[in-house]
């Protein structure tokens, strides 16, 4: 238990940082798969791994208090992973302040938009789990594209602005 909880920290938090920034330069145009490595050579690795541990523990503690909270947590923080993946050297507190700006009033849509995927993801499970590794590239550039329409929000409203969040250019470091 104390190595997956050291892998994830420590591999696992800033992989996933990194494919969430492959998804986003793919949308634009073609992305290489040295992408998922990307906080590794940021300079930001130390930033990405606490804000992310910061992120889960936080999540785990509002579960304590009850079930429902957690999982209210977990969607109010939900674009924190793409907000590093777009500006690894954003401030924990901030990047916690944005997405809650980000999913204010959104919750539930993106709740329910991850729940329509369950049948893709029952189906590809059916079909001995290799199903599922054609619906996950699907699951993730839909999500990709929330962050996006979530990240346009941030800047009409204006609780964040494009030096905070520039945008993803691929081969930027």
């Amino acid at each position: 238990m104390a190595f997956s909880f050291i892998w994830n920290t420590f591999i696992g938090y800033p992989v996933m940082v990194g494919m969430n920034r492959f998804f986003m330069e793919n949308r634009l145009s073609g992305s290489k798969i040295d992408r998922l490595f990307y906080v590794f050579k940021s300079g930001n690795y130390l930033n990405v791994v606490k804000t992310m541990f910061l992120l889960n523990l936080k999540v785990l503690l509002w579960s304590f208090l009850f079930i429902i909270p957690g999982i209210i947590k977990s969607y109010e923080y939900y674009m924190v992973p793409y907000i590093l993946a777009e500006n690894p050297g954003i401030s924990s507190k901030r990047a916690f302040e944005i997405s809650k700006e980000m999913t204010a009033g959104e919750k539930f849509d993106i709740f329910w938009l991850g729940l329509s995927f369950f049948g893709w993801i029952l189906l590809g499970t059916l079909a001995c789990g290799i199903g599922v590794l054609f619906v996950e590239p699907y699951l993730q550039t839909t999500f990709a594209e929330l962050y996006q329409v979530m990240r346009e929000k941030a800047h009409t409203n204006g609780f964040s602005d494009f030096n905070e969040l520039p945008g993803f250019f691929p081969g930027q470091a």
